[in-house]
């Protein structure tokens, strides 16, 4: 079968050139070159969704050499950016099991980790290190950058913070001389020191990362980087900070098509309107959102935030709709490998059976919350926490043990902060265990 009509059923109906719009050509026998330019073209304009339609059409041709290498790239980001992966994929493992030229099979590697990182990261990581060995083999320093920052991304989302590290590490330890390397190096980083808790290394390489964004010019890169820092500022303490952020991650995802990167903006958006009191406002924007089409992970967070934030709400109505929101993603966590979210979306679970009277089930979602811990990011723990205060009973000497175990862990991490205050005080899931643990106490630093 030519592969050519296999990915014009992945790829559903072609979008339309706009009328007027004289750089795609039209033909059944248009150059490839010309297609790959125009493809380029029109992301580059922030078109996306045209710059699919062009290189799935260039798909169905001949393409080797350093052609290939523009091709793949360029595809992958497409598909990403209209979150149509499994259609790049599906042209990738096409193409990989007919060519043999090294280069151009790195290319392809390093394509396929991209794509999969979205879809399926227990993938990624069985691929890394056939796609790093690839790579190093013909000198390609920013496939090996980029493949080490998607899978740093992987282990994070699957809660392996040992393994996240093992990559940063790597990435840290090369001296890349282009700034995409760098980039990616930077970003690989910042997984693990997400995954370990350190919030402000977490901020400087964001910060970096933006910076080299700019530089190189693409304005995905820096829609990401934003997000990353709106996630970041949230954490910390900092909703105002956040919220800047998130708006020039929207403002530069639109520009770009990038939908997944505009949802995700839009979700951090939603938080810091929640941290600063507006929760109407924010589960407004995350009721928006539950109906949008964008990634796997995207989709996974926002469920997070939207029940958790329902849940703070507690109007009438409430605990049914966070559950319901959170047991939707539950199974599309587990297939894409977002092993370090389910602590979150179970002990979501686990309190609104509560308030709806279910105790037999809301014990058995905390438990199932509790299982996953051992995979959870830190802050998933006091989610886990928070749930356990509400599911146990008073009276119950497990409860004391895991909010005093929650306490110590938040003024821990809170001795760590540049501004301890703000992260006990600003943050409501910490506020609310230090107010259930005795209290927020009135001393804590504030910074100048």
């Amino acid at each position: 079968m030519h592969f050519q009509g296999r990915l014009d059923r992945e790829c559903g109906k072609k979008a339309q050139v706009p009328d007027g719009d004289t750089s795609v050509p039209r033909t059944s026998a248009e150059p490839v070159a010309e297609l790959i330019a125009a493809g380029e073209a029109a992301l580059a304009r922030g078109d996306a969704s045209a710059a699919f339609d062009v290189l799935g059409r260039a798909a169905g041709g001949h393409i080797g050499g350093a052609l290939l290498q523009r091709f793949a790239t360029a595809f992958a980001t497409a598909g990403r950016y209209v979150a149509r992966q499994d259609a790049v994929l599906a042209w990738v493992e096409q193409i990989l099991a007919q060519v043999v030229d090294p280069r151009e099979r790195a290319s392809l590697l390093r394509a396929r980790i991209a794509v999969c990182r979205q879809l399926d990261t227990a993938r990624v990581l069985e691929l890394a290190d056939e796609a790093l060995a690839a790579a190093e083999a013909v000198g390609d320093h920013e496939a090996v950058a980029s493949v080490l920052a998607n899978a740093a991304f992987a282990a994070y989302r699957r809660g392996d913070a040992r393994g996240c590290r093992t990559f940063a590490e790597r990435a840290a330890a090369a001296s890349f001389a282009t700034r995409p390397a760098q980039y990616d190096a930077l970003r690989a980083q910042m997984f693990a020191a997400n995954a370990a808790g350190e919030l402000e290394l977490v901020l400087q390489h964001n910060i970096k990362a933006r910076v080299l964004a700019r530089e190189i010019g693409h304005l995905g890169d820096q829609a990401n980087a934003s997000n990353n820092l709106a996630e970041v500022y949230l954490e910390l303490g900092c909703p105002h900070e956040a919220r800047a952020c998130a708006e020039t991650a929207a403002q530069l995802a639109r520009a770009t098509g990038f939908v997944a990167l505009e949802a995700t903006a839009t979700m951090y958006q939603g938080v810091a309107t929640a941290e600063v009191g507006d929760i109407d406002g924010a589960i407004a924007t995350f009721d928006r959102l539950r109906t949008a089409e964008h990634h796997p992970f995207s989709r996974i967070d926002a469920a997070a935030a939207h029940s958790y934030w329902l849940l703070e709400r507690g109007a009438a109505g409430d605990a049914r709709v966070a559950r319901d929101a959170a047991e939707q993603v539950l199974e599309m966590t587990i297939r894409a490998g977002g092993d370090n979210r389910l602590t979150s979306l179970y002990a979501c679970i686990a309190r609104a059976h509560m308030r709806e009277g279910h105790d037999d089930a809301s014990r058995a979602d905390l438990e199932r919350a509790r299982k996953a811990a051992d995979r959870a990011e830190p802050t998933a723990l006091s989610m886990l926490a928070l749930a356990a205060a509400e599911v146990l009973p008073a009276a119950e000497p497990q409860r004391q043990v895991v909010l005093s175990g929650a306490r110590a862990r938040i003024l821990r991490r809170a001795a760590r902060r540049e501004d301890p205050h703000a992260f006990c005080v600003n943050v409501r899931l910490n506020r609310r265990l230090l107010e259930l643990s005795g209290g927020v106490p009135a001393d804590l630093p504030r910074s100048q």
